[in-house]
């Protein structure tokens, strides 16, 4: 006789599978990333300023960068560096131009004409402040080496220590960007006058300086009919 083999065990039923793909798993990491390890390598720590603008977290084991401005996830591994961090700030996020700084805050003391005072918050602006030192220099024609004398750094100092003091040659660019931009302006402007332009020239010899000068100007009435000059060219 044929042994007869034992019954087979019923199989299990079958558990139904979920569609909802697992949530990824994100740790935040401390503002101490020089005791974190990202693998094997133990990270740097965290030195450059873009940090002030984005948050380092761990997600699925991965380093990632969320902008607490607009809350935008990029990488943050190491071998990337942080310049796609910069351009991100710089160029793509739509939020961060819209947050006022309040580092950049200061208090602005204003008195009244009824003798009341009063403080109220202003920004700083470090192009703004480039640009007027542009136009002292000019309209006083001071030298260019005024930005590297002590007593006008003590100056700017006192007045505002956030101002960087800009070098000579810095200045210098700043005037002819500044002598560029209003050039094209003018021109522009000629041409969609639809007066006539008359065209006066002056020279005159300074007595202290022995020196001759010659200052072409333009004189034309705009639209409102008022009596405008502008001046096209200065020699010496």
């Amino acid at each position: 006789m044929q042994a007869s083999l034992p019954p087979l065990p019923p199989c299990p039923p079958l558990q139904p599978t979920s569609s909802k793909r697992k949530a990824p798993e994100i740790e935040e990491i401390e503002d101490e990333p020089s005791k974190q390890t990202l693998g094997s390598r133990k990270s740097r720590k965290l030195t450059s300023p873009v940090w002030d603008h984005f948050n380092k977290l761990l997600i699925d084991g991965e380093p990632k960068a969320k902008c607490v401005h607009c809350d935008k996830v990029l990488s943050a591994n190491n071998v990337n560096g942080t310049s796609h961090l910069k351009d991100h700030l710089n160029k793509r996020c739509s939020k961060k131009n819209l947050k006022v700084d309040i580092r950049q805050k200061m208090l602005n003391y204003s008195r009244r004409s009824d003798g009341k005072c009063s403080l109220d918050a202003t920004n700083f602006s470090q192009e703004v402040s480039r640009k007027e030192l542009a136009n002292m220099v000019i309209m006083h024609e001071y030298p260019l080496a005024i930005v590297d004398h002590v007593g006008f750094r003590r100056f700017v100092s006192s007045l505002n220590p956030t101002f960087k003091i800009i070098s000579r040659t810095t200045l210098r660019s700043d005037i002819m960007k500044m002598f560029t931009s209003e050039k094209a302006g003018l021109k522009k402007m000629l041409e969609k006058i639809e007066s006539k332009i008359a065209i006066t020239t002056d020279m005159w010899t300074a007595s202290n300086q022995k020196k001759g000068y010659m200052a072409v100007t333009a004189h034309y009435i705009d639209q409102y009919w008022v009596l405008r000059n502008k001046t096209l060219r200065y020699n010496c």
